[in-house]
């Protein structure tokens, strides 16, 4: 799959959670413990997942 300008390449905490069905607070009580599987990248006081290392998780191609 090619990338284009549509293809997002990082998901918000929210998003990321609405994918896994999940609560956001499950997912940052996860990554503050150290147990969460994917190193977040901090914007700001924000922080965001990799498409690709989420895609990766799933055991999907990215």
């Amino acid at each position: 799959m090619h990338k284009t300008a549509d293809t997002p390449l990082w998901y918000t905490e929210a998003e990321l959670a609405e994918l896994m069905r999940v609560h956001p607070s499950t997912i940052s009580r996860k990554v503050r413990a150290g147990t969460f599987p994917i190193t977040p990248l901090v914007v700001g006081a924000r922080r965001v997942y990799a498409v690709a290392d989420v895609h990766r998780l799933a055991g999907r191609a990215a």
